[in-house]
């Protein structure tokens, strides 16, 4: 079968960067990127891709380096995510996103971006994901989701340019298996994250109106019914970098507005 790449499956009417990250952990608060890859697609099709190993300026754990291959002497003599944190924040701009889990991918850039000063959120990205895509499915590895549909076992697994090809080929062959899925990066997005205004689901539109789901002490309430206190306890206490930014945003009396596209 004649392969059908990504953009050609999408329609894409700003940049769509399909990213992969490697981490000391999956502790997004605390652990640190040690390398980033990305393709960059556009109606024409690929106009880029690139990584990099990150110095993450702190120790990588024996058990993650078994995972990505990336140790603690391989890092040395290679920049920071701080050094760099600026370029990326202008290119992750006006555009979409897609990979693999990647919510986690971008929560992480997200805190990386936070602790270099510099400011950057996704909140107006269209996200495809190829777990989500995969929901009709028992959830497998990148490397499960390769093997069937191409025949071919991904043997890159845990190397982010490796990966970033790999959720390419995967996701353009889950738009051809399933016709279903809708073409529209707006209708597809909300396909995937049906109400969600934020990556942890923590806010969902219910009837058009914002509201907070089923947690604290405006449980399934509008957010417009939170106090002032309650925004500022958020926005101390451990919660995402995109919850933060509805909170702040919330504390000044802007709320999310419903679109076709409902999630951030």
């Amino acid at each position: 079968m004649e392969r059908r790449v990504i953009h050609e499956l999408l329609k894409l009417d700003r940049p769509l960067f399909v990213v992969d990250t490697e981490t000391t952990g999956v502790d997004v608060s605390r652990d640190r990127i040690v390398e980033i890859g990305f393709q960059q697609w556009g109606p024409e099709g690929m106009t880029k891709e690139w990584s990099t190993i990150l110095d993450p300026l702190i120790h990588i754990p024996e058990a993650v380096t078994k995972i990505h291959g990336i140790s603690n002497t391989r890092v040395k003599g290679w920049p920071t995510f701080k050094t760099l944190a600026a370029n990326i924040a202008r290119g992750f701009s006006n555009c979409d996103f897609a990979g693999k889990n990647v919510r986690f991918d971008l929560r992480i850039i997200a805190v990386e971006m936070a602790r270099s000063g510099v400011e950057w959120n996704y909140m107006d990205a269209r996200i495809v994901d190829a777990e989500r895509l995969e929901q009709l499915a028992v959830p497998r590895t990148l490397s499960h989701l390769h093997e069937k549909y191409t025949g071919v076992m991904h043997d890159g697994a845990h190397g982010a340019i490796s990966d970033v090809r790999a959720s390419t080929t995967v996701i353009e062959h889950q738009l051809k298996t399933y016709e279903i899925l809708p073409r529209d990066l707006d209708a597809l997005h909300v396909a995937q994250w049906p109400g969600w205004i934020d990556g942890d689901g923590k806010f969902r539109f219910v009837d058009g109106v914002p509201c907070f789901a089923q947690w604290g002490k405006y449980a399934n309430q509008p957010m417009s019914k939170a106090d002032r206190g309650y925004w500022d306890f958020i926005l101390v206490n451990d919660f995402s970098s995109d919850v933060k930014e509805l909170a702040k945003r919330a504390k000044m009396g802007q709320f999310p507005t419903l679109k076709m596209k409902e999630t951030v």
